[in-house]
């Protein structure tokens, strides 16, 4: 069945509720519910019966063979990671706190039902239009918060870094980080929607700023350049791509000094620690942090190899008095909380994403045969989900309100390959009526 044809009404509620969850894991935060519960998730646990039920019904193939299997290990370890970390809070201090973990697994799985019920080559950008839109949305409430108290307020909190509608300025910065190469690869290639889209780039940028995270200010500026360099070297030949990279770095030059510019007014702090963290003979406070976040999260993983010290349980900064969330390092952080057994599944479902996008990039080149604008749009969304695992080395252990951001990103990944090869017509299908 082609999109032209009639769709099935339990398929148009999916994709209209897909739509309003990804406009809300925008606003995590708003409004403030109790447990540090957002709309969005309370809507994620209502529509799963309506995506499973729709994933169910889909006739026409949407993943091609790996990645169906990359999917199939993904969703293997989040099944078992639900499993372990309900297993592993039996001893644990706080108990409640397992819900952090669990509102990201179950993430994983509701955002890949949504993505295998809903998604067609017209929906899949219609998905990142909506987070890329909602983030610009905060980006500009961000800017006009410097000078509006009850805005500065609700989105700095007290800080010179903008947390946007996230808990803390590097979660506003991850996400940001992760859709700012999917909006550059379909300004690029895609002339539908193009000046809204470049209106949000630049609205995101903004926001990046705002939220002065060097982490994610030094990854886009890598990952703008990682996309305008692939785009030189698939849309053009001869001499002309060598002159398309150059003025690609040249460009990328000219905007991370825009972007220091616009520090040095708006966020003088951040432009400082980076200048910091370049510098050889200075040693940032921050780095200092994490390196005994790391070593107390080993200590932590020591003192129970198996069941760790329990899903979401908050570390301790021994001498500091105080409590951390998380490890700051995914890896770590599934080491500390669900020992040896949740370390192995967390470490072979980042293996296989990062394999899936590897493997997407390497067929992007591939594929000469395939439109630009698809083999780009899978350049940026495999760069993007790259992105979040970077980011999540040294931050924040894919955590409830940044995660449905790479789920979404990675599994749009799996569904958009089909678009480079000759599965695209019935890739296009709906779902079948009920």
């Amino acid at each position: 069945m082609g999109e032209g044809a009639e769709t099935p009404p339990l398929h148009v509620w999916a994709y209209r509720l897909g739509c309003l969850f990804v406009l809300l894991l925008c606003f995590p935060s708003l409004p403030e519910l109790p447990g540090g519960t957002s709309l969005a998730l309370l809507l994620m646990l209502a529509c799963l019966p309506i995506w499973y039920q729709a994933a169910r019904l889909r006739q026409a193939p949407l993943l091609d063979p790996l990645a169906a299997r990359a999917s199939a290990v993904i969703l293997g370890c989040l099944m078992f990671l639900i499993l372990w970390s309900i297993i592993s809070v039996f001893d644990a201090a706080v108990p409640f706190r397992a819900a952090r973990h669990l509102a990201s697994q179950m993430a994983g799985i509701a955002l890949f039902l949504l993505v295998l019920g809903t998604v067609t080559s017209r929906r899949l950008p219609v998905y990142l239009d909506i987070a890329c839109f909602g983030l610009a949305l905060t980006s500009a409430l961000s800017f006009v918060g410097y000078s509006h108290p009850l805005l500065r307020e609700m989105i700095f909190r007290g800080s010179d870094r903008s947390s946007g509608f996230f808990k803390n300025p590097n979660q506003y910065g991850m996400v940001i980080s992760a859709l700012l190469p999917v909006l550059m690869a379909l300004i690029l290639t895609t002339r539908q929607r193009r000046r809204t889209r470049i209106l949000c780039w630049a609205l995101l940028l903004l926001g990046l700023v705002a939220c002065g995270s060097k982490t994610n200010l030094m990854l886009s500026s890598a990952t703008t350049l990682g996309v305008l360099l692939v785009f030189s070297m698939i849309a053009y030949k001869g001499a002309k791509r060598i002159w398309m990279a150059l003025a690609s770095v040249l460009g990328c030059v000219t905007l991370v000094g825009a972007v220091a510019g616009l520090l040095m007014t708006f966020n003088p702090r951040a432009l400082r620690l980076m200048l910091t963290f370049l510098s050889q003979d200075k040693e940032l406070a921050s780095l200092e942090s994490r390196d005994l976040l790391w070593k107390n999260s080993i200590d932590e993983f020591l003192a129970d190899p198996v069941l760790g010290q329990g899903a979401g349980q908050e570390i301790t900064i021994f001498g500091y008095n105080d409590f951390v969330p998380h490890s700051h390092n995914v890896l770590l952080d599934y080491l500390r909380t669900l020992g040896a057994p949740g370390f192995v599944a967390m470490l072979a479902l980042l293996g296989a994403a990062l394999l899936l996008c590897g493997h997407t990039l390497l067929r992007a080149f591939r594929a000469r045969g395939a439109r630009l604008e698809h083999r780009m749009l899978c350049v940026g969304l495999a760069i993007g989900a790259m992105a979040y695992v970077a980011a999540n080395m040294s931050s924040d252990s894919i955590g409830p309100s940044t995660s449905p951001f790479f789920w979404l990103v990675l599994f749009l990944t799996a569904a958009a390959r089909r678009l480079m090869g000759s599965g695209e017509p019935s890739w296009r299908g709906a779902p079948a009526p009920a």
